[in-house]
């Protein structure tokens, strides 16, 4: 295979492109057509992707270097045949926003076999969201115990990236969301509450100039994100009992007006989520928004500081259009954040994913936005394994580059991308679709991960299940991952986790609502059943399930905070052990009565158990804490 380079600008290496198209081609077995002789074209004003294949001669014109590997790996994966294929990017950035926050620290190796994913993907920028799990010098106990990334990592992550064409960005908080860094002694000062920094306090401003400092040494970009978002209780703490009170309105101006001026001293180009500028001024939530509303007498941040709006939830297209138009108003840069909906609980929502998605970038390319990225958060302890972000990435990918989504056109470029099928990687979409359908669970219900977690004596969940029969569900979905098995071979993990959970589920979903109906009748051989039968099937799945998970996050993430997932998935198999015992003693007579199956089933949610529900009610709870019991995992005094 013989590739020629040619370039009209004076800031593309050639050298280095070459250099990385031969990284790029050891992801790749083959053995066919070495005759083949493709042109490159870097033509710094065009707007289109070219990639024009006829027998040995192939000849691709792009713009830029994630353009270009998005075509050689198409390349790659159709060599027999002939192609003309014209693209054109909707937009200029389109990235995806990797959560190493929420305990899973990705490893440096995962985040290089993302770049890769994302190269052949034809994205141009990947931000790092990194709370306190990156290095500060002098601050010793930022992003300990938690597997922070030194600076000689983020330094050859950077360096790796720019390989590919994609911009390394850090996504990091200035205000809110810094909990794990604020509980420190060493912290104090710095606390409005037990989530947010004191605005107007010097310390502050000094601990926010030391990281924006550091971390200018470990990447090439100017860009930045620095967080402000959901900062709730903003002035009411600290803040409050020493200034009195101020609106947050008032406070949210005048702190990103204090760390903008750090970053333009140290060069940065920042960005800030933006729905305190909206709350505060509304005094409502984040998309109540009408298409009336003046925002002339608003606060308003500096014109020249980023707003990125981010919306995962809508799927009406004139929300997204309004919004971006309340953007525009705020701020003479306005970014799109949409979301993979990787973070539903133990499963992906795809359905969800694509549609809001979808109606999100139409909007976004209608009012002429021209940054755009997608967010892959790791809620509650990053229980999803992160290939399964692929769907929900992908169809974003796919989405910069196309008006609407085109099933087969997708399924082919999925397939492209991944080497696997999407109809294999569409079936983790079922785990949560239980009452709502394949791809139609617009209300985020996640009953796979509170029917997991549950205490099958205390039933906290059952009075949702009534009329559902999760055994045949799950078990067929069982089988059906089981033959999927051979399309997926390079995600044999992945998919062996969701078979063995799929398999817990079939027998773990509804055993309270069987249990109970035993013991209310006085049912004692199905009592004995279930102590000697279906529990130990549920143990021995059970185990394959967590073992499996801890092999999945030792190869995507740092070890650190793997220790409370073991803890969740081990301390299923303490309660199911505990229950048996409980059923034991009550069978031999030891135990007059199990007060727990007298407890009467409640519904969790204000819902009745019909389905499908209302999109408007999700069945949803996502807080593993209030999961596994009425009673309170945190001492609140």
């Amino acid at each position: 295979m013989l590739l020629t380079y040619t370039t009209n600008s004076d800031t593309l290496n050639l050298d280095d492109i070459r250099q990385t198209a031969n990284l790029f081609l050891q992801d790749y077995s083959i053995d066919t057509a070495p005759q083949l002789e493709i042109t490159v074209h870097f033509v710094s004003d065009q707007k289109n992707l070219s990639c024009v294949k006829e027998g040995n001669s192939c000849t691709i014109t792009c713009r830029e270097p994630a353009h270009f590997f998005k075509a050689f790996n198409m390349v790659l994966h159709h060599l027999e045949e002939d192609f003309h294929v014209e693209e054109t990017p909707n937009f200029a950035k389109n990235g995806f926003m990797l959560d190493c926050s929420r305990n899973a620290v990705a490893s440096v190796p995962a985040v290089k076999k993302l770049i890769h994913m994302l190269a052949r993907a034809g994205m141009n920028q990947l931000l790092l969201y990194t709370e306190d799990t990156y290095e500060i010098s002098g601050l010793p106990y930022f992003g300990t115990y938690r597997g922070r990334y030194t600076k000689e990592e983020l330094r050859e992550l950077d360096a790796y990236a720019q390989h590919f064409g994609i911009e390394l960005v850090p996504c990091i908080q200035t205000l809110a969301h810094l909990r794990n860094y604020l509980k420190w002694p060493q912290a104090e000062p710095l606390k409005d509450s037990a989530d947010i920094l004191k605005v107007g306090c010097p310390q502050v401003y000094d601990f926010i100039r030391q990281i924006l400092t550091s971390l200018k040494d470990c990447f090439q970009t100017r860009n930045i994100h620095i967080g402000m978002d959901e900062a709730v209780f903003l002035g009411l703490g600290n803040y409050l009992k020493e200034n009195g009170y101020c609106d947050s309105s008032q406070l949210i101006q005048e702190h990103s007006a204090k760390v903008l001026e750090i970053c333009r001293e140290l060069g940065w180009k920042p960005m800030i989520w933006s729905d305190m500028y909206i709350t505060s001024n509304t005094k409502k939530g984040y998309y109540a928004v009408n298409e009336q509303t003046d925002t002339s007498s608003w606060k308003k941040p500096d014109p020249d500081l980023g707003l990125v709006y981010w919306d995962y939830y809508n799927w009406n297209q004139t929300i997204y259009e309004n919004m971006l138009r309340v953007h525009k108003e705020l701020s003479n840069r306005t970014v799109f954040a949409a979301g993979v909906w990787n973070w539903n609980g133990i499963a992906p929502n795809y359905g969800k994913a694509i549609t809001c998605t979808s109606k999100g970038l139409l909007a976004c390319q209608s009012q002429g936005i021209q940054e755009v990225f997608t967010t892959g958060w790791m809620d509650n302890g990053a229980e999803t394994p992160l290939e399964a972000i692929y769907p929900g990435l992908l169809a974003f990918a796919y989405l910069c580059f196309h008006k609407e989504l085109s099933t087969p056109d997708f399924a082919r470029f999925f397939a492209d991308c991944t080497d696997a099928s999407l109809d294999s990687f569409m079936l983790l979409d079922e785990f949560d679709s239980l009452f709502q359908g394949k791809g139609n669970n617009l209300a985020t219900d996640n009953p796979s991960k509170y029917l997991l977690y549950q205490d099958v004596l205390l039933g906290m969940f059952d009075y949702h299940l009534q009329g559902v029969d999760t055994q045949s569900y799950y078990s067929n979905l069982a089988k059906k991952l089981e033959e999927a098995f051979p399309t997926v071979e390079k995600y044999h993990s992945l998919f062996e986790f969701y078979h063995a959970l799929a398999l817990v589920l079939a027998d773990k979903a509804d055993l309270g609502i069987r249990l109970k109906k035993a013991y209310d009748s006085k049912d004692l051989s199905t009592m004995k059943a279930i102590s000697e039968e279906v529990i130990p099937r549920l143990l021995k799945n059970l185990q394959t399930m967590h073992m499996v998970r801890e092999e999945l996050w030792m190869k995507d993430a740092k070890p650190f905070g793997y220790e409370l997932l073991d803890i969740k998935l081990g301390g299923i198999a303490t309660r199911l052990k505990g229950c048996q015992r409980r059923i034991n003693s009550y069978l031999q007579g030891n135990l007059s009565h199990l007060e727990e199956l007298e407890q009467e089933r409640l519904p969790y949610w204000e819902a009745e158990a019909n389905y499908p529900h209302s999109q408007e009610l999700p069945l949803r709870e996502n807080l593993w804490n209030r999961i596994i019991s009425g009673c309170d995992l945190i001492d609140t005094i």
